[in-house]
């Protein structure tokens, strides 16, 4: 005997199934509605499952039945199928009971009450950006609670609201504040593959071209020669002088040489997260330079539980502002906004890029609202614009 089951729209439908796999023989053993699944059932339509069976033997009215056999006698020990459809039966009751539980949760769940295609549409969509769901519920609850009906059901006032919220969970620093007649010492610091040098080159060259800024260079990342090529070529272009330190005494004769300057940039190598020690000695290196400002250079490239790891592994450094780069090679930009959620660090910087000075913005909240909400984000362009980047 062979039992299916069958599901579609209408059992106009779930019939044909049965008919074009089963045969005309079929017998209909049960037709129920299904009711939808998911987060969002209440926008989708019951459905028919009809269960049917092929192969059984309908014993006609007139006939007498024959008798039993010994052979045919039900033995003493259960028979093996039965144990079977009896745990296929406990099976089906606890699926039930699954699915009772979850349309209770979703009666309850004021996110799908008296929702619309529309917010479903933004929600799927931040989720789709690696926004992490909690976060993506808070959004869209406190967008939904700021609109009437009407505006439920259009789905650019949706985006809107949610982006309005998305921005207030943004907390952006602005640009490096110079103060008149005072130097500042800016550090950053990441993990290795960051961008921290080129990164670095961007701030340089944006300051001593178009702000007009005496800059000088210190880079302690002596492990990678092609870091420190990098950043004298980089140098000798914006005619700004490099410094290169191997120790803590090192850092402290630059520092005074280059007293003159406006701004100092101080780069420093990667350090794997999970190598204590190379963090600890960064950490002392931090302490003995003493900058204004740490900002920690974070990829857009790297998953967030890594990115989380990385924050929490140089918490002993004191770190002020993130930088995020590599946004051009990222289709979930979702995934800055958990970080900056989560942390309450303050963002200073984005890169999108490796053009140097052009590929760097200040970031601006309003600007990654948009971007991870789903409207375009567009970088700004052309050197006209390059002291609005930094100022």
């Amino acid at each position: 005997m062979k039992i299916k089951k069958y599901e579609a729209p209408t059992i106009e439908e779930a019939l044909a199934q049965v008919k074009a796999d089963l045969g005309r023989d079929a017998v209909i053993l049960n037709t129920k509605k299904v009711p939808p699944k998911g987060l969002f059932s209440f926008f989708k339509k019951e459905r028919v499952e009809i269960t049917a069976a092929l192969g059984i033997n309908l014993m006609n009215h007139n006939d007498k039945p024959k008798p039993i056999s010994k052979s045919q006698e039900p033995s003493s020990t259960p028979f093996p199928r039965y144990e079977e459809k009896i745990g296929m039966l406990k099976s089906e009751i606890d699926e039930v009971k699954s699915l009772v539980k979850t349309i209770a949760h979703q009666l309850s769940d004021p996110l799908l009450q008296n929702t619309s295609e529309g917010l479903t549409e933004i929600y799927n969509h931040l989720l789709s950006n690696r926004v992490d769901e909690v976060i993506a519920r808070k959004i869209l609850l406190s967008a939904k609670k700021k609109l009437n009906k009407e505006e439920l059901q259009d789905i650019n006032k949706i985006r809107g609201k949610a982006g309005e919220e998305i921005t207030n969970l943004i907390k952006t620093s602005g640009p490096l504040h110079l103060p008149k007649g005072k130097q500042k010492v800016v550090a950053l610091v990441g993990p290795t593959g960051g961008g921290k040098t080129t990164t670095i080159a961007k701030l340089a060259a944006q300051y001593s071209l178009f702000k007009d800024k005496k800059v000088a260079l210190i880079t302690a990342d002596t492990y990678r020669i092609a870091a420190v090529e990098q950043l004298k070529t980089y140098a000798e272009i914006i005619d700004a002088p490099v410094e290169i330190i191997f120790t803590d005494e090192e850092a402290k004769e630059a520092l005074d040489k280059h007293s003159d300057k406006d701004l100092i940039f101080i780069d420093t190598a990667g350090r794997s997260p999970h190598n204590e020690d190379q963090v600890d000695e960064l950490a002392k290196l931090m302490e003995y330079c003493s900058p204004n400002e740490i900002h920690l250079v974070l990829s857009m490239t790297t998953k967030f539980s890594d990115l989380m790891t990385t924050i929490d592994r140089f918490s002993n450094i004191p770190v002020n502002k993130l930088i995020f780069t590599k946004l051009d090679e990222t289709t979930t930009p979702g995934t800055m906004l958990n970080v900056l959620a989560k942390t309450k660090k303050q963002l200073s910087y984005i890169t999108m890029g490796q053009n140097v000075p052009e590929d760097i913005e200040v970031a601006e909240s309003e600007k990654i609202s948009k971007m991870i909400v789903g409207e375009q984000f567009e970088p700004t362009e052309g050197s006209s614009e390059e002291t609005s980047r930094v100022s």
